[in-house]
Formats: C-alpha cells, structure tokens, sequence
C-alpha cells in the first residue's frame, strides 16, 4: 500500500520503542473491498470460462470511491489480487493522462506507453453507484455492477480488432470525441419509425434464439437482417452513411459484453440468478445497440453454439451481422447476404 506521511510510533512500556509503523494513505469501505474481491474472481472466472478471453497481459485497474483510489496492475490478468491505494482529493486520475471527478461510472480505455499500448479498466464503487440513486435491476446492486464490470472490461480484448475499426471511422468521417455505441440512438431517438424497426428487429432475434429449431431461428435472423437493410437503406444515408459501417461494429462490442455480463449472472459458478428473474431486465435494456446486440449474440448462439467466440473476442474479422448471415445460409441453403 502506499503509505501516508504521518508514521505512528508504538510504545510497549518497559520496553524499547517499537519501530514506526506506517498508515494507509486510505481504504475501501469493507463492503467496496468485498464487492472489488468478488468482482476480480468473477472476471477471471468469466474470461476463462464464459468468453475465452483468457489473461489480458497488460491492464491496469483503477476503481474508486468518493476518497479513495485503489489500483492493480495485476488483479485483471490472473495475477495476485494486489491493490495501492492513494486519496484523490476529488480528481481521478486515468492511466491515460486524463482525469474526471468521482462518480457513477464504468469504462475501458487504452493508453500509448514506452512497451506499447497499455489497457486500463476504471470503474466506481457500491457507495458511489448507492449515492447516485442506482439500483440492481432483478439482482443486488453488487451483482449488478460486477456484470457491468464484466461487459466493459471485455472491450479490453476487443480494442486491438473493432476498437481500432470504429477508431477508424470516426477518424474517416471526422466525427466529434463523443461519438459512442449510443451516438446512432440519440441521433434517431425521436423518429418513432426508426425506433419501431430495432424493436422488431430485436424482438426477432430474441425469438430466433429460443427457436425449436436451428432451422427455425434461421428463418427468424433471416426477417430480422431483411427490417435492418432496410432501415440501413432508408436512413443511413447522406451524412449518414457512416452508420452503416459503425452499428455493426457497436452491435458486436455492446452485445458480446452483454452476453458475457448475463451468462455470468445466470451461472452455477457466478451469480447463479434464475434466467426468469434476470433476462428480463436485459431484454428491456433501454440502449438499443445494448438490447439488439446481446439479442443477435444469443440467436448466433442458438445457430452455432460456440463457435462464434473466437472471432469476437480474439480475431474480431468480422462482426455479428456478418456471422449471423453466415449461419443463417447454412440453414436455409442460401448464401449469406
């Protein structure tokens, strides 16, 4: 731990000065450190076992509450579970140079160093998230965090393949800084049609991944992509023809973390939560790319089993839309679109 500079000297009457022992700069609350604790178990549970992940060889984990920052180079990549802790008077500061006040938040990011590109994974404590009013969703709001935890530090091996591909884009079509995975819904959050597509589209998907057949949930992916082109078609277009290339790319990041968030949920060996009490609060999700994407993932699923892990979160060739339309010829005789 990194010390404060006030040392306390203990003294054992009738015997020599102890040596000056120093104090923590700060600490977790108890309840932070064993959502923190449980939370690294369930990361390296899940990237070993759920998505494949494996051991990420560089990521720095910076997690914080309204004091205290606590930071491990090594608790995200199978390492020991080892924290420095420092207060931050009320800036956090980011691997990347950056920093940002304490607050309700969850993120992965990547900085440029001397040894290359450096992942970090930030993120708030249950006091933070308690303070701003957030709640659980089906589960505890520990449960919940550590899914989120889960999803976004999942992008951490996704950044080398469709990071840098969305990096692209934006860098292509000039974008501003805050273009994000919500960027296509805000643009479109008031055309009723636009919206009532996705829900149709999702809705689909979701069906297609609890078909009886694979034949059958190949037919639904099939009607699903067919309300997609053509919403690509009609609105993404002009000045929006970037989109195009980016909703895939956003539906596979945000969907394959939410995959991973809620297979860690319904697990024996993580949160063991009923599907029923849980799934609901996923589908309902408010964030399209969120809802659509984890729906794609689960009807790439019920086509291929698991074969579709490798390419998302190693590879990243190509993106779920892709993949889904492989899958779905392979059922229907067809070629993929």
């Amino acid at each position: 731990m990194r010390t404060a500079v006030a040392l306390i000297a203990a003294v054992t009457l009738g015997a020599a000065p102890a040596a000056a022992q120093p104090v923590a700069a700060c600490s977790l609350s108890a309840g932070d450190q064993a959502w923190l604790d449980n939370s690294m178990r369930a990361w390296n549970y899940a990237s070993t076992h759920i998505s494949g992940i494996g051991h990420v060889k560089k990521i720095q984990a910076v997690i914080f509450d309204k004091n205290c920052v606590v930071t491990s180079s090594t608790a995200m990549n199978g390492g020991p579970n080892r924290w420095t802790a420092t207060l931050h008077h009320g800036k956090v500061t980011l691997p990347d140079g950056g920093s940002l006040p304490p607050q309700v938040i969850s993120f992965a990011g990547s900085s440029a160093g001397s040894t290359g590109t450096n992942a970090f994974f930030v993120m708030s404590t249950p006091t933070i998230w308690r303070e701003g009013a957030k709640s659980g969703k089906g589960t505890s709001l520990e449960n919940l965090m550590t899914a989120v935890m889960l999803h976004e530090a999942t992008h951490v091996a996704q950044m080398p393949s469709y990071g840098k591909r969305i990096d692209a884009i934006a860098t292509r079509y000039h974008l501003s800084e805050d273009f994000n995975d919500d960027s296509i819904q805000k643009s479109f959050k008031d055309n009723d049609e636009f919206g009532a597509s996705v829900e149709r589209e999702a809705n689909l998907l979701f069906d297609a991944s609890q078909a009886k057949t694979r034949r059958a949930a190949a037919t639904l992916v099939r009607q699903a992509r067919d309300l997609m082109k053509a919403r690509y078609a009609r609105w993404f277009t002009a000045k929006n023809a970037y989109m195009a290339e980016a909703e895939p790319i956003f539906l596979t990041l945000e969907g394959s973390g939410q995959w991973v968030a809620y297979k860690w949920e319904i697990d024996p060996h993580g949160a063991a939560i009923d599907p029923a009490e849980i799934f609901p609060g996923f589908r309902s999700d408010h964030w399209w790319t969120q809802r659509e994407g984890l729906a794609a993932f689960m009807a790439l699923e019920r086509l291929t089993g698991s074969a579709w892990k490798r390419q998302a979160f190693h590879l990243g060739q190509k993106d779920v839309l892709q993949m889904l339309d492989e899958a779905a010829a392979r059922f229907s005789g067809g070629k993929p679109a």
